[in-house]
C-alpha cells in the first residue's frame, strides 16, 4: 500500500519548524527575493523553488500547506508543479493566512523528484528609513531542509552600497547576493553607509525645595558612531560640559518651586564604523575610565552568583545572556523596578532591554572586561520583532564593550538579538541612537525622555534623507593680556574659549605665535568642545631681549582661524628699572616736601 503525506510547513517571519517525516525525503529549498524601485518606493517580488526527493518507493507528497501571518503582506501568488499551474486555496486561521496547495500528478517512486514554485508580491519585506534600505529576509528552520539558498536581486539602476549584511554572504556577484545553507534565523541587510534623524527633545524640571538649587540634563552626546548636530537648546543652559563618560550635559540653575521646560532640536547622523575624527581622542579617554569600568555598581553586581558553564571571552558572555534570558513583552511598556544583574538571574523570563545589559555588563566586568551601557532611541517598526524596554517614552538599552587588541568601543545588542534572530555581536546597524552613556553610574545621567512632571510625550525621533549643514563658529571673550612688557618678564595671555557650532569640536588646535616671543607651550590640543560649551584657556610666554622699546605682535589662532591679533610694547629690562627707580625717587620726593610742609606749619 503506497503511503501519502501531508506535509504542512509554517511559514514564519523568523523560522519554519519541522515537519514530522523528514527522514522520508530530501528537500532542496531555493529562495529568491527581487527588489524594484519606482516613484522612490521599493516593491519585492518572492520566488521560492522546492525540490522534494523521495527516499522510499511508498512514499510520496500530495499535498503542502504553508501558513503566512496576516500582517505579511503577500499578494499577487501564483504557484506550480512539474505539470503547470495549480490553484491555490486559502483559509484563514486567527492572525494567520493559509494556503493549500495540491500536487496535480505527483511523481512516485524512490529517489523521484517533485518541485513547486510559488511566486508571490511583499510589501513589507524592505523598509526604506530615511537615507537607508532595510531588508530582513525570513530563514527556513535548518531541520527543515537539506539544501537551502537565499538569493537578493537588488534593483539594477540603485546607488545603494551594501553596508551591512549578516550572515555574511557567500557570494556578490554585482546586484545579486547569495547565501548558502544560513544558518541565522533572519537574513539582516542594510544599503546605505549613514542614516540620518531628527531629533525634537522635551525635558521638564522643577524644584520643589524653598532654596535655590541646579540640575544637570543629558542632550545627545557625540560618539564614535553619532555625530550629534544641535539645532537650538530654549532656554540654553547656565553651563555646559562634557563628564569622564562623554555625556554631554547642560546645567540649569533653578530658583526656589520654579519649574523649566527646556526644548532641544537636532539632528542626528549614524554610522557603521567608527568615526576616525573621534577615535583617537576616545583611546585616550579610556585610559582615566578604565578607573571605574569594572567597578561592579549596585545594578552590575552579581554579588555570590555562580554561573554554570565555561564563559571566559565576551563572545561566551553575550551568548549566555542572549540564550539565558527570555524577553517578557509584558513588561515592555510599563514602569518597571529594574532588576539589577543579581535579580535577572533569579528571574531569567523576565527580561527587558536593562536586563539583558545589566547581566551583560556584570558578568564581563567580573571577567575583567571593561564595559558600559547605552540608554537611548531605537528605531525599529517592528516591536515585537525588535522591541523597546524602557517605558518614558521609548527608549531602549544596550551595552558596549571595550576590545583591547581593536583600542575601540563595541556596540551590542543581546536584546535584540534574543528575539529578532539577527546577530548583533559582530556587527551593529543604523537604528540605534545614544541619550546617555553610563560607564560610572549605572542610573546616571538620566537620558532624553526621563525628565517628567507629568505624563507628556518628550521624544520626537524621524527617519530623514539628509542632515542639516555644518555650521563653524568660534568666540573668545576674557581676554587677559598686558598692553606693555619687559624682556625678562613672565607673562600670561589668559582666555576663554566658546564652541557656538552645532557640532561638536574634536582635537581643537589652538595657537600663539610671534616674532621676538617665547613660549612654554606654543600649543594646545582640546580634546572635546561641545556647542556652547566653554573652556578656560592659559599660555605662558616671555619676550626676547630688545635694545629698546619694540612693538610686538601676538597672534591666536583656532582651527588655524586667527580669532585675536595684539601689538604689545617690550622695552628692556633696565627701563623698566629706571621706571621704578623713577617712581621711587619721586615717591620719596613728595613724602620729604609733605614732611617739610608739615614742619613749616608747626
Amino acid at each position: 500500500m503506497r503511503l501519502t503525506k501531508f506535509l504542512i510547513f509554517l511559514f514564519l517571519f523568523l523560522t519554519l519548524p519541522v515537519f514530522s517525516f523528514a527522514a522520508d525525503f530530501n528537500s532542496n529549498y531555493k529562495a529568491e527575493y527581487f527588489l524594484q524601485e519606482s516613484d522612490n518606493k521599493i516593491s519585492s517580488r518572492v520566488k521560492f523553488t522546492i525540490d522534494i526527493t523521495n527516499l522510499r518507493s511508498d512514499v510520496y507528497v500530495k499535498k503542502l500547506t504553508l501558513t503566512f501571518p496576516e500582517d505579511f503582506g503577500i499578494k499577487n501568488i501564483s504557484a506550480s508543479d512539474n505539470n503547470g499551474q495549480i490553484l491555490p486555496t486559502f483559509t484563514t486561521d486567527k492572525n494567520n493566512i493559509n494556503l493549500l496547495l495540491e500536487f496535480s500528478n505527483p511523481n512516485v517512486g524512490r529517489d523521484s523528484i517533485n518541485t513547486f514554485n510559488l511566486e508571490f508580491d511583499q510589501d513589507n519585506l524592505v523598509q526604506k528609513n530615511g537615507n537607508i534600505w532595510e531588508i530582513m529576509l525570513p530563514t527556513l528552520n535548518r531541520e527543515t531542509r537539506n539544501n537551502y539558498q537565499v538569493v537578493l536581486h537588488l534593483p539594477q539602476l540603485s546607488n545603494k552600497k551594501i553596508s551591512i549584511a549578516k550572515p555574511k554572504p557567500d557570494e556578490i556577484n554585482g546586484t545579486k547576493i547569495i547565501w548558502n545553507n544560513p544558518s541565522n534565523k533572519t537574513i539582516y541587510i542594510t544599503l546605505g553607509d549613514r542614516q540620518f534623524y531628527y531629533t525634537q527633545l522635551g525635558y521638564h524640571l522643577k524644584n520643589p525645595q524653598v532654596i535655590p538649587v541646579y540640575a544637570d540634563i543629558a542632550f545627545p552626546p557625540d560618539t564614535l558612531y553619532q555625530k550629534t548636530y544641535v539645532k537650538s537648546i530654549l532656554p540654553k543652559p547656565s553651563l555646559v560640559y562634557i563628564d569622564s563618560d562623554g555625556n554631554y550635559l547642560g546645567r540649569y540653575l533653578m530658583k526656589p518651586k520654579e519649574s523649566i521646560d527646556i526644548n532641544y532640536e537636532g539632528f542626528v547622523e549614524v554610522f557603521i564604523e567608527p568615526r576616525d575624527d573621534v577615535l583617537a581622542v576616545s583611546r585616550k579617554q579610556i585610559e582615566n575610565q578604565k578607573k571605574y569600568l569594572l567597578n561592579p555598581d549596585k545594578n552590575w553586581d552579581l554579588k555570590d552568583k555562580k554561573i554554570s558553564g565555561k564563559i571566559a571571552s565576551v563572545n561566551d558572555i553575550y551568548s549566555y545572556v542572549t540564550n539565558q534570558l527570555t524577553y517578557d513583552y509584558n513588561r515592555a511598556d510599563s514602569n518597571n523596578i529594574r532588576f539589577g544583574a543579581y535579580q535577572t538571574l533569579n528571574n531569567p523570563t523576565k527580561a527587558v532591554c536593562v536586563e539583558f545589559s545589566d547581566l551583560f555588563i556584570a558578568l564581563s566586568r567580573e571577567k575583567g572586561i571593561y564595559s558600559r551601557e547605552i540608554q537611548g532611541f531605537a528605531y525599529s517598526e517592528n516591536k515585537r520583532f525588535r522591541p523597546l524596554s524602557l517605558a518614558s517614552d521609548i527608549l531602549h538599552s544596550w551595552p558596549e564593550y571595550y576590545d583591547i587588541n581593536k583600542s575601540i568601543w563595541i556596540p551590542v545588542d543581546p536584546t535584540w538579538e534574543n528575539t529578532s534572530g539577527i546577530d548583533y555581536f559582530s556587527s551593529f546597524d543604523f537604528n540605534h541612537i545614544a541619550f546617555a552613556i553610563h560607564g560610572k553610574k549605572s542610573d546616571y545621567p538620566l537620558p532624553a525622555g526621563m525628565y517628567k512632571t507629568e505624563e507628556t510625550k518628550d521624544i520626537t525621533v524621524k527617519a530623514v534623507d539628509n542632515k542639516i549643514d555644518d555650521i563653524l563658529s568660534i568666540s573668545i571673550d576674557s581676554v587677559n593680556l598686558p598692553s606693555a612688557a619687559n624682556d625678562k618678564g613672565k607673562y600670561q595671555l589668559k582666555f576663554s574659549l566658546q564652541n557656538n557650532s552645532n557640532i561638536f569640536l574634536w582635537s581643537v588646535p589652538v595657537k600663539v605665535n610671534g616674532k621676538s616671543i617665547s613660549f612654554s607651550n606654543s600649543e594646545k590640543i582640546i580634546p572635546e568642545l561641545a556647542p556652547y560649551e566653554k573652556k578656560d584657556i592659559v599660555f605662558d610666554f616671555s619676550f626676547d631681549k630688545v635694545k629698546r622699546k619694540t612693538l610686538v605682535d601676538i597672534q591666536l589662532l583656532v582651527l588655524d582661524n586667527q580669532v585675536l591679533k595684539k601689538r604689545i610694547m617690550v622695552f628692556p629690562y633696565y627701563y623698566d628699572l629706571t621706571l621704578k627707580f623713577s617712581y621711587i625717587v619721586i615717591g620719596l620726593f613728595f613724602i620729604f616736601l609733605v614732611f617739610k610742609f608739615v614742619k613749616k606749619k608747626l
